[in-house]
Parts: C-alpha cells; sequence; structure tokens
C-alpha cells in the first residue's frame, strides 16, 4: 500500500522511510482501504495499527486537532521500515495480557 505509486498522494513514505503518512483519511478510507481489506473503516485501519504496535505521532497542536479527517496522519513501527521487508515478520499483534 505505502510502495504503490499509485496510492501516492493518498499515502506515502516520510522522507527518511521510518514512518507513513496519511493525507485525507476520508479519502484514504474511501479508495484504498476496499481494495485491501473488507471494509473502509478508518478507524478500524488504526485500530488495527494500534493492535500491531504502531503509534500515531501527533503533528498537530492540541487545538488543531478537531479536523482529523482531512488532515494529515503519521504512524511509525520500529520494525516497519523503508527498504527492509526482512523485519515484517516481526510485527506481531499484540497479546491481551501485554496492554
Amino acid at each position: 500500500m505505502v510502495n504503490d505509486r499509485k496510492y501516492q498522494y493518498l499515502i506515502s513514505w516520510n522522507p527518511k522511510g521510518t514512518s507513513f503518512l496519511i493525507f485525507s483519511a476520508s479519502r484514504f478510507a474511501q479508495e484504498v482501504l476496499p481494495e485491501h481489506f473488507k471494509h473502509s473503516n478508518f478507524s478500524s485501519f488504526v485500530r488495527q495499527l494500534n493492535m500491531y504496535g504502531f503509534h500515531k505521532i501527533n503533528k498537530s497542536p492540541r487545538s488543531q486537532r478537531g479536523n482529523s479527517k482531512n488532515g494529515v496522519w503519521e504512524f511509525s513501527h520500529i520494525k516497519f521500515q523503508r527498504g527492509c521487508p526482512e523485519l515484517l515478520e516481526e510485527i506481531k499483534r499484540k497479546s491481551i495480557d501485554s496492554e
């Protein structure tokens, strides 16, 4: 998804390749999610990211976070790095005990 040039205007790596950005959550949910998942619910996608240990990086001040559906969302995971597919097998779903 992140490497697919077809969706670069909606999802891409940050310049260092250590996180990915989603531009316009509502368009991402409508156009990208149905291509890869059985749903188009952005909140469910974020919940799945969290269950696999991804973290949202907040860049906007608290007072400007109201319109998040059209803003930029950034997520990172220490094992999700551009050009390092060998790390992907180390990303595991969190167990209930580890939460």
